[in-house]
């Protein structure tokens, strides 16, 4: 990810490596990420200084990917707040019969 100065005319690097998915803050005060690989994690950059802050781990975290590019998907509630679609698998039981001695 890059930002652009409207002064200086210059691009400059805001984040190294790759970002799985984001999503804003609703106040538009940070932009949270999250990362890929064996160390999945959740970072968010504070735009006004572009400092990266660590949220947290999403190693053990059986996470849904969205159908697009199979990312994790990550929304952010009013108070700052991470939220994730958890994947819980695809068999559930719709009926069931008890047999009682």
């Amino acid at each position: 990810m890059v930002s652009f100065d409207l002064r200086t005319g210059k691009w400059s690097d805001l984040i190294m490596g790759s970002v799985e998915n984001w999503s804003m803050s609703p106040d538009y005060k940070y932009f949270y990420y999250t990362t890929a690989g064996e160390e999945p994690e959740t970072l968010r950059l504070r735009v006004a200084d572009h400092k990266v802050e660590r949220v947290g781990s999403l190693k053990q975290l059986r996470r849904a990917g969205d159908w697009v590019d199979f990312g994790t998907q990550i929304s952010v509630t009013a108070d700052g707040s991470t939220v994730f679609t958890r994947d819980i698998g695809t068999q559930e039981i719709y009926a069931l019969t008890v047999k009682w001695p």
